[in-house]
């Protein structure tokens, strides 16, 4: 079985920049190493052997740095968009580079996580799934409402216009981590610059098994911030844990 990692850097990362005027978000420090480091770890854990990486804002820095952070084994290929495509976009306009593979698992470049893929993936291929994305029942109150999960497994996407939500679905938060079928992005066109829930909305209307699971593994939203100094906060505890020999 074939996989290959998809990372979404592709974005202006405004809400760093107070921080960071200088660096694109993938790039700020976090735990010694780039920010995204941390998100390609977790590909190459699930068993990649390729890693796609869309870039716009800076990318000349990105193809610098980056390469560095690949393990001997995985290949790199760096997808540039000249605009914006979105993050269903993005991913769609690199196709011709994962369409042999059997899964693509994707993770935002901006996301601090432990947790392992693997039982998703697991989850996925048993149950014949067109995509399968990990939620969470912690995260911003901002965000929940808008993704959830059914009784039954399937993924809900509230439609347009769509007041309150199903008394069978459990509300998330989206992690921005998802294991999907290649094939899933046929025939999307990369300039209507889709996003990625506006292609799983459409491929649920069209009758697409497309999944959710839950987790109550750690994770931050590295975006704003609060975020990095929270995810800062959290690898110096893990740190000092690890030191203890209590990690």
């Amino acid at each position: 079985m074939r996989l290959c990692g998809f990372v979404l850097a592709a974005g202006l990362g405004t809400r760093l920049r107070p921080l960071f005027p200088d660096l694109p978000k993938p790039l700020v420090p976090l735990g010694g190493r780039p920010a995204i480091a941390w998100s390609m770890d977790l590909l190459v854990r699930a068993g990649v052997s390729r890693i796609i990486v869309n870039v716009h804002h800076k990318r000349e820095m990105m193809r610098e740095a980056l390469p560095p952070l690949v393990p001997p084994g995985v290949e790199l290929f760096f997808s540039e968009e000249e605009r914006l495509l979105g993050t269903g976009g993005g991913i769609a306009k690199a196709r011709e580079l994962y369409q042999d593979f059997d899964w693509l698992l994707i993770a935002n470049a901006d996301i601090l996580t432990f947790l392992s893929l693997a039982p998703f993936l697991g989850r996925a291929i048993r149950e014949d799934s067109l995509a399968h994305l990990i939620l969470s029942p912690h995260g911003p109150e901002t965000e929940r409402g808008r993704i959830g999960r059914r009784q039954g497994g399937s993924l809900w996407l509230p439609a347009s216009g769509e007041g309150g939500r199903p008394s069978d679905v459990k509300a998330g938060i989206f992690l921005g981590l998802h294991v999907v079928r290649p094939q899933i992005f046929e025939g999307v066109d990369p300039s209507e610059a889709p996003s990625v829930i506006d292609i799983y909305r459409r491929r649920l209307v069209e009758g697409g098994r497309v999944r959710a699971s839950f987790t109550r593994s750690f994770w931050v939203d590295l975006g704003t911030e609060d975020g990095y100094r929270r995810a800062v906060r959290s690898l110096e505890d893990r740190e000092g844990r690890v030191r203890r020999g209590e990690g």
